[in-house]
């Protein structure tokens, strides 16, 4: 109609996007009862925990279910975006000039910078074709993984990052502001003391690093992985948090990286010693794990009660191999695959690869506790 009354095009771009239904899938509607009142959300999750709710987790143009759990994960993300920002914001002293890029002073610098300039590149290319869901899932992911899970623990362990926090902060602050206008302007206030509004600031510019970026970050996530697996053997072996572990690295080309990251793998992993070498002496009582050319052993003498963690996952294993058998006896008979609905089927079919790769785990710790 504009076109032929006004001779113009009226839209160069239309984005449309699918219908919000409830966790049935059914449309909302009087009839059925079924609707949500957004006030009442807004008064008890928040406006953007809502607003982010209804971006995340959907596939561009089709339907969407609305769960109330996945609000709550929603306002979960925006109160963590939060104590981030007051944390840094108790750490640093005022802020200085937010623009310019930090002097990369550690490894841990070097990669949580690329991070950030990888993802803001992600954001803006997914911006440009309207995948606002998955530009939310990626900014997201860096921000409670990468930068809150990691950076910021390790910042807790090096020294002067005062400049890197700030930066970082601020330009999360303006990837965010999309998609969580009034928390994120809110912060922005806190830092700045009004004196200036988000919402009119410039986007982020992914820029040059500083360094070889990508070997550095190779060199980073090897940390992480040794840290991880740590960690991981802790959890299955049940080691209390509290009990600090000795650990010997057999490394020839990672030994420099890992030996200049020392501070970092102790703290994170929560070590009492730890000795790194070409040719050192695997302990009597440890279990070893691999990452790339690492060998990782860690001493578990004096934390983990052998005999007794060996009749704990034989019983759990005997558990697990039962409940394979009766997922597999269900899923080979003809009769159930036929009739259950699909969803059902591949329910079970998850569960069943979930048993099976726990089986294989509890198979693996069992056999490492044969010292």
């Amino acid at each position: 109609m504009t076109t032929y009354t006004l001779d113009d095009i009226p839209f160069y771009n239309v984005y449309i996007h699918g219908i919000l239904r409830d966790e049935k899938g059914r449309k909302f509607s009087k009839s059925l009862n079924n609707g949500v009142d957004p006030l009442e959300m807004i008064e008890k999750y928040g406006c953007d925990a809502l607003r982010l709710s209804l971006l995340s987790g959907i596939t561009p143009g089709n339907d969407a279910r609305f769960y109330t759990e996945k609000v709550e994960g929603a306002r979960n993300f925006v109160n963590k975006l939060w104590n981030i920002s007051r944390y840094i914001l108790g750490q640093i002293d005022g802020i200085s000039n937010e623009s310019e890029i930090p002097k990369v002073k550690t490894l841990s610098d070097e990669w949580i910078l690329s991070r950030l300039q990888i993802v803001t590149t992600e954001i803006e290319e997914l911006f440009n074709r309207y995948d606002f869901s998955l530009a939310s899932e990626k900014l997201r992911d860096f921000t409670w993984n990468d930068f809150a899970d990691w950076y910021l623990e390790i910042a807790k362990t090096e020294e002067d990052k005062k400049e890197m926090l700030q930066y970082v902060l601020i330009n999360l602050l303006k990837l965010w502001h999309p998609f969580i206008p009034f928390v994120t302007e809110e912060i922005w206030h806190e830092i700045f003391e009004g004196t200036k509004l988000l919402m009119v600031e410039k986007w982020p510019e992914a820029r040059g690093r500083q360094t070889n970026s990508s070997f550095n970050i190779n060199n980073f996530e090897l940390i992480k992985a040794v840290i991880s697996g740590i960690r991981s053997l802790r959890a299955d072996y049940k080691i209390e948090p509290g009990k600090k572990l000795n650990v010997v690295i057999q490394a020839e080309v990672s030994q420099l990286v890992l030996r200049e990251n020392i501070s970092i793998i102790k703290g994170l992993a929560r070590l009492e010693n730890i000795q790194i070498g070409e040719s050192v002496v695997r302990p009597e009582s440890a279990i070893t794990f691999v990452v790339k050319d690492v060998a990782v052993h860690v001493d578990i003498a004096g934390v983990v009660d052998i005999e007794k963690e060996k009749s704990r996952l034989a019983k759990e294993l005997a558990e697990t191999e039962k409940y394979v058998t009766s997922l597999e006896k269900k899923l080979s008979n003809e009769e159930f695959v036929k009739n259950a609905p699909e969803d059902v089927v591949n329910n079970e079919q998850y569960k069943r690869t979930e048993a099976n790769a726990k089986l294989e785990k509890l198979k693996e710790q069992l056999k490492s506790l044969k010292l």
